[in-house]
C-alpha cells in the first residue's frame, strides 16, 4: 500500500501544474508587438500582385475582345476586393486571437512578449517585412513556374483526350 501511495504522489508531483489559459489582453499585446496587422495588410497587398501574375495569364487577356477583356478585368477587381474584405484585419483578428488562445498558455505569451520587447525581438520585427518581401518574391517566381508547368500538362492532357466527333476537323 505504501508503494502505491508513493507511486501516486510521485506521479502527481511529476505532472506539471495546470497552465493558465491565455488572456485576450496578452494576445492583443503580442499581436501589437509583432505588428501582426501590418504583416496582414502587407499580405493582402501582395495578394494583388499574385492575382496579377497568376490569374491574368490564365485569362489570356491579350487575346480577348475589348468587351471580354473588360469583363475579365472587372472580375479580377471584384476578386481582389473580396480577398481584401475577407482577409481584413477586422475579420482576421478574432481568428488570430482564437488561434493564439488555443496554441499558447499565458506563461508562453508572457515569454513571447518579453522577447518582442527586448532589443533582439525589436530587431526581428524590423527585419520581418524584408523577410516577407523576399518570401513573396520567391512565391511569385514559383507561381510563374507552376503555371507554366500546368499549361504544359493541360496541353498534354488535351492532346491525349479523344477528339469530339461533332466538331469539324481542321483542314491542314
Amino acid at each position: 500500500m505504501k508503494r502505491l501511495l508513493i507511486l501516486l504522489l510521485a506521479a502527481f508531483f511529476s505532472v506539471p501544474a495546470f497552465a493558465t489559459p491565455a488572456q485576450d489582453a496578452s494576445i492583443e499585446k503580442l499581436l501589437i508587438l509583432t505588428e501582426a496587422q501590418k504583416l496582414n495588410d502587407s499580405a493582402i497587398a501582395d495578394s494583388d500582385d499574385i492575382i496579377e501574375t497568376t490569374l491574368k495569364p490564365i485569362l489570356q487577356l491579350d487575346n480577348m475582345t475589348a468587351e471580354k477583356k473588360k469583363m475579365a478585368e472587372s472580375f479580377l477587381n471584384k476578386y481582389k476586393n473580396i480577398v481584401k474584405e475577407e482577409f481584413s484585419w477586422k475579420k482576421m483578428m478574432p481568428d488570430y486571437i482564437r488561434i493564439y488562445r488555443e496554441t499558447f498558455t499565458e506563461e508562453e505569451l508572457q515569454s513571447l512578449i518579453a522577447f518582442y520587447e527586448s532589443p533582439t525581438g525589436k530587431m526581428f520585427i524590423r527585419k520581418m517585412p524584408l523577410i516577407m518581401d523576399k518570401t513573396s518574391d520567391i512565391m511569385r517566381q514559383k507561381m510563374v513556374s507552376i503555371l507554366s508547368r500546368m499549361n504544359t500538362a493541360l496541353g498534354e492532357s488535351m492532346n491525349l483526350a479523344p477528339q469530339d466527333k461533332s466538331l469539324p476537323a481542321a483542314n491542314p
